[in-house]
């Protein structure tokens, strides 16, 4: 049996391709890599919470990996023209953020209280960061946004504040140190900044937002449309 040969002026990386294409029978050049889901959200977000070891779980099902945007929710809403939670009427927030988070909340069993947590109404650009910095750590930060998230809605975590970050971050067995010295950085920071900026450009309008080949998906309540077109993709209008 021939296990391929590694020519003379190969480089290590070119041999081991002739090997394996000789080996498979046909080129790896035409094997394509599927995309990573693009996830666009905040750590503060109620439904970004819901939805999010669901969504977790349907992507690694489906061979793909997520790729994490965190944004600033309040400038994207703000300069897409959506209407901010200040200008809703009473009815529509008891609807959507009291009714529908329980709803779905049970239906996804997700442990959620009544009582919005009191620090919600502080941005969460500190939490957004550490995780920008754990993937330029080259950190798995599928979880650790999950930890962020749970913590907030479940035990009143101020994802602003240093000392309660620290705290999960050394319960994971992070580096809580090199993670919120990096957050601090330019780079993080700029990288924040061009999430948003893109998001933006997307016409992303709210948290969380899915992109499965460019195609955009608002809200957890639609996960069941994304596990259906990571499987096949819709149709174009």
């Amino acid at each position: 049996m021939s296990f391929g040969i590694i020519k003379y002026g190969d480089s290590p990386k070119a041999g081991v391709k002739n090997c394996l294409n000789q080996l498979l029978g046909f080129k790896l050049d035409t094997l394509q890599m599927a995309n990573p889901v693009q996830y666009y959200y905040s750590a503060y977000s109620a439904y970004a919470y819901i939805g999010h070891q669901y969504f977790e779980k349907i992507v690694k099902d489906s061979g793909r990996h997520i790729d994490h945007r965190p944004f600033n929710l309040i400038k994207c809403i703000n300069n897409v023209g959506n209407q901010p939670l200040s200008d809703r009427t009473e009815a529509s927030l008891e609807y959507y953020f009291q009714r529908q988070r329980d709803r779905w909340s049970e239906f996804r069993n997700v442990e959620m209280p009544r009582q919005t947590p009191r620090s919600h109404s502080n941005a969460a650009d500190l939490a957004d960061r550490i995780l920008i910095a754990g993937i330029f750590a080259d950190i798995n930060i599928d979880q650790l946004a999950f930890k962020f998230m749970l913590s907030h809605w479940t035990r009143n975590t101020d994802l602003t504040n240093e000392n309660q970050i620290k705290e999960i971050l050394i319960s994971e067995n992070f580096n809580a140190e090199e993670l919120l010295k990096m957050a601090s950085t330019k780079k993080i920071k700029d990288t924040y900044e061009q999430n948003t900026e893109k998001a933006i450009a997307l016409s992303v309008f709210g948290s969380p937002t899915y992109f499965v080949d460019e195609d955009m998906f608002y809200g957890q309540d639609n996960l069941e449309l994304v596990e259906r077109a990571l499987k096949r993709p819709f149709k174009k209008s």
